[in-house]
C-alpha cells in the first residue's frame, strides 16, 4: 500500500513539473488568456504525464516474470495493449484538440499493435464544436473588421467540425455564397505546449523501454500538425487541384476569397 502511494506521488510530481515547464514556456500574452489559459495547459500536461506514467507502470509489472515470447506472456501482452489504449483514449477525449489528432495519427499507423488502432478507431469521427461566440472573436481579430461589416448571413452552426478547426456557410457582401474554415483560437500555442508535453513523454518511455524510440514519430506528427495548421498552404493545394481539373465538368473545386484568407481563416 506504501509502494502504491508513492508510486502515485511520484507521478503526481511529475506530472505537475512536466505540465509548469511546459505551459510557462509559451507566455500568457501570446495565448492571450493569461492566467486560465496557463491553468489549462497546467491541467492538460499533467492528465498526459499520469496517464502515460500508469501505462508505463502497468506494461512493466504486468510483464514482470513472463517469459518473453510465450503464450502466458503473450496473452498479458494483449490485455495490457487493451487497457492501455482505452487509458490514452480517454486522454484524448478530455483533452481534446491534438491529443484526439495524435489518437487519430497512431491509430492510421499499421506498425501499432491492433488494440490500439481498434481502440483509438473511434477518433477518427470524433469533434466537438466549438462555441460561435469564440469563432465570431476569432474571425473580427483576424479580419480586423465586424462580422456582419463582412457577410450579409452567417450561419452559427457548423455546417463541419475537426479536432482544429470548423466550417460556417456564410454569405458574402456582393452575394456571393462561402464556406468559412475557421481554426480553433490558441490553438498554435497550444501545439507548442502539447508537443512539448509528448516530447517528455516520448523521451521518459524511450528510457525506461531502450527497446521503443517515438523519436521519429512524434517529429512526423509535429511536421503534419505544422501543416494542417497553415490554412494557406490548404488553400494553395485547393487552387492546384482545381487547375489540375478545370477541364473537368464533373469535379468542381470552390474558389479561394485570398482577400478574406489567412493562415489560420
Amino acid at each position: 500500500m506504501l509502494r502504491r502511494r508513492g508510486g502515485r506521488l511520484l507521478l503526481a510530481a511529475a506530472a505537475g513539473a512536466a505540465a509548469l515547464a511546459a505551459a510557462f514556456a509559451v507566455s500568457p500574452s501570446e495565448e492571450g488568456r493569461g492566467a486560465p489559459s496557463v491553468l489549462h495547459g497546467v491541467a492538460r500536461s499533467s492528465r498526459a504525464v499520469y496517464t502515460i506514467g500508469f501505462v508505463v507502470v502497468d506494461y512493466k509489472y504486468s510483464l514482470r516474470g513472463l517469459a518473453h515470447g510465450s503464450a502466458d506472456y503473450r496473452d498479458k501482452l494483449s490485455e495490457v495493449h487493451l487497457r492501455s489504449a482505452k487509458k490514452i483514449l480517454k486522454l484524448c477525449e478530455v483533452n481534446r484538440g491534438f491529443y484526439v489528432k495524435a489518437g487519430q495519427f497512431v491509430s492510421s499507423i499499421r506498425q501499432v499493435p491492433k488494440e490500439y488502432s481498434s481502440t483509438l478507431s473511434c477518433l477518427q469521427d470524433q469533434a466537438t464544436p466549438c462555441n460561435f461566440q469564440d469563432i465570431k472573436i476569432v474571425i473580427e481579430q483576424k479580419l480586423g473588421k465586424d462580422l456582419h461589416s463582412i457577410f450579409l448571413e452567417f450561419d452559427e452552426h457548423p455546417i463541419a467540425a475537426a479536432s482544429i478547426a470548423q466550417v460556417h456557410r456564410g454569405r458574402l457582401n456582393n452575394n456571393q455564397e462561402v464556406a468559412v474554415k475557421v481554426q480553433y483560437p490558441g490553438l498554435e500555442q497550444r501545439m507548442k505546449i502539447d508537443i512539448m508535453t509528448m516530447s517528455f513523454l516520448s523521451k521518459s518511455v524511450s528510457w525506461i523501454f531502450p527497446d521503443y524510440r517515438f523519436d521519429k514519430l512524434l517529429t512526423e506528427f509535429e511536421r503534419t500538425m505544422s501543416m494542417e495548421l497553415d490554412f494557406t498552404q490548404e488553400a494553395k493545394n485547393s487552387e492546384r487541384t482545381a487547375s489540375c481539373f478545370r477541364r473537368n465538368n464533373v469535379v468542381k473545386v470552390p474558389c479561394v476569397f485570398w482577400v478574406w484568407s489567412l493562415s489560420n481563416l
